[in-house]
């Protein structure tokens, strides 16, 4: 009787070890085989390099695996399987109005547009293969300044239309001048999307100011000088839009606070070197243009601007 008892007991016992032994490798085995069909859909984004990524990126995938070929009827051959589903990726988002972007794969430029009047754009990138890819984009505004380079990396799956949307991309920005006297102005100015709020950073005391883009997404901000030091500051610019979205940071670009009395020009000698030669008419060529220099000295009739006349002084003085 108890070598009965006994004898069940290890059968149940037996029986309970390789059946839950079974139902585990079964749940293994499908997990995998689900992981296999899983992971190769999930979009992936990351910065690339010293790029930035954008906030509110996001991505969606859209397409489906094409029905199978019928079996041929008994009447004759087969009908032809259907073409291929087309892979493309498509970019979509702010930047602002007539704006040049441009858009590159795995490091090479695959695509320049426009953006429209309106600042949104979207492009797109036919012709592609299933994998994973960096795409970078900026853009160029009006005036010839350029945004940051936005980068992220998506993996693309064939058949489908991969759509990276809510790209906002970041202020363009200038100063001038680039060297003032404690208590001058610096005019910092670029383009957004149009009717956005900009927000300016100056280090390196922390300073904050407020601005805004009118219709064609120019902004301006006349910084005064007075609370900085005698010493070298860095500027930089965000946009925020009336719905919250966010751009990262504008190109960093450097400022000189001198103090009172110490930017004296010497004529045409911009380099202070004694001579007025070949480097001071490269100085000269830089700040070249219809425009403010940002270093005063080169517009040497002080007309607000640099052109032939200047050049004329330049070689009026020219000592080789």
């Amino acid at each position: 009787m108890n070598r009965e008892i006994f004898q069940k007991k290890e059968d149940n016992f037996i029986n309970v070890f390789f059946f839950s032994r079974f139902h585990i490798f079964g749940a293994v085995f499908l997990f995998s085989i689900g992981l296999l069909f899983f992971i190769p859909v999930i979009p992936r984004i990351q910065s690339a390099g010293p790029v930035e990524r954008g906030v509110g990126i996001s991505v969606t995938i859209e397409g489906a695996t094409p029905a199978p070929t019928p079996p041929p009827s008994g009447g004759g051959g087969g009908g032809a399987p259907p073409p291929p589903l087309p892979t493309k990726a498509v970019f979509e988002g702010k930047a602002y109005p007539e704006a040049l972007l441009t858009l590159s794969k795995n490091g090479a430029i695959a695509s320049t547009f426009k953006a429209y009047d309106s600042g949104l754009f979207r492009g797109e990138l036919n012709g592609l293969s299933g994998g994973i890819y960096t795409f970078s984009i900026f853009a160029e505004d009006t005036d010839g300044r350029k945004s940051v380079t936005l980068s992220f990396s998506i993996s693309v799956i064939a058949g489908t239309t991969t759509t990276v949307s809510g790209i906002f991309i970041s202020p363009t920005i200038s100063l001038n001048p680039t060297q003032v006297e404690r208590g001058g102005k610096v005019d910092i100015a670029g383009q957004i999307f149009p009717e956005s709020q900009i927000k300016i950073f100056v280090a390196s005391q922390e300073i904050v100011k407020d601005a805004a883009s009118d219709k064609k997404g120019r902004w301006s901000f006349e910084l005064d000088t007075s609370p900085l030091e005698e010493a070298e500051h860095q500027a930089k610019a965000m946009g925020l839009t009336g719905e919250g979205e966010q751009s990262s940071f504008s190109q960093s670009l450097s400022f000189l606070v001198l103090k009172p009395g110490a930017l004296v020009c010497h004529g045409a000698d911009f380099n202070f070197d004694g001579k007025v030669n070949i480097i001071d008419f490269s100085i000269m060529m830089y700040w070249w243009g219809p425009k403010k220099p940002g270093n005063p000295c080169v517009d040497l009739n002080s007309d607000g601007k640099v052109d032939i006349i200047d050049f004329s002084i330049l070689l009026y003085y020219w000592t080789g």
